[in-house]
């Protein structure tokens, strides 16, 4: 079980407040002040909790009776998860609770060159405070409705909590999953990156919005009409 130096390491490492993490473990700043100072005897689903944040925030903890470690993973890359979930992940990564701190994020298409099928695939960069994520297993893609949904719903988040630290490649790449997660990153952060102003710029790198807009635009409750209707509203 997680212990109090272990903590106190961790957040150290990720450069984390105590309000940030207690914010991200769902508990109350007074106890995990109480806990890293060893006052009380927390129960064993609040150190869980707090466990899981940091986990989330890429941080492995690992102990015994001889030995404490605290390393911080400052790359990852998940796996090809099922798209639902891995869009889950991604909106935990971009939201106001997230330990990751993103300060820059960076939208991309690439090729797939695995499948017969030639469709390019989204791929998020998000580089925090102290790692990045690399979203580029993922089969983001603008196939059919519920595809797009998810896309659009990504770049909803992007542009309500980020849209200050927002870029695209106006290219779609070669398979960047081909590389090393830290050859991939080492070639992302060399491309030369745009500031996304409208999601139909990135759009119309690999599909086309206006194509989009119309077969999905007007359903009620999709989330591309939604973010097509976020840019309408600030344009009036």
């Amino acid at each position: 079980m997680i212990s109090s130096s272990q903590i106190r390491a961790a957040r150290a490492i990720i450069n984390a407040k105590q309000s940030e993490l207690a914010k991200a473990a769902g508990i109350s700043l007074a106890t995990l002040n109480n806990i890293e100072r060893g006052v009380g005897d927390p129960r064993t689903s609040t150190l869980e909790a707090i466990e899981r944040a940091l986990s989330n925030a890429g941080v492995e903890i690992l102990g015994d009776v001889a030995t404490e470690t605290v390393t911080l993973h400052r790359i990852e890359r998940p796996a090809a998860l099922d798209t639902f979930f891995a869009s889950q992940r991604v909106l935990e990564a971009l939201g106001p609770e997230s330990l990751l701190k993103p300060k820059n994020v960076l939208l991309f298409a690439r090729w797939n060159r695995n499948q017969e099928e030639e469709r390019p695939r989204v791929c998020l960069f998000i580089e925090g405070q102290a790692r990045v994520i690399l979203f580029d297993k993922v089969d983001f893609n603008l196939g059919n409705g519920a595809r797009t949904a998810e896309v659009a719903g990504i770049m909803l988040a992007v542009f309500a909590f980020h849209r200050g630290r927002l870029n695209y490649i106006d290219q779609v790449l070669e398979d960047t999953t081909t590389a090393e997660p830290d050859e991939a990153v080492r070639r992302l952060r060399s491309l030369q990156s745009v500031p996304l102003q409208h999601p139909s710029e990135f759009i119309d790198v690999f599909n086309s919005w206006e194509t989009c807009m119309s077969t999905y635009g007007e359903r009620a409750g999709h989330p591309l009409a939604d973010l097509a209707a976020l840019f309408a509203t600030e344009a009036v």
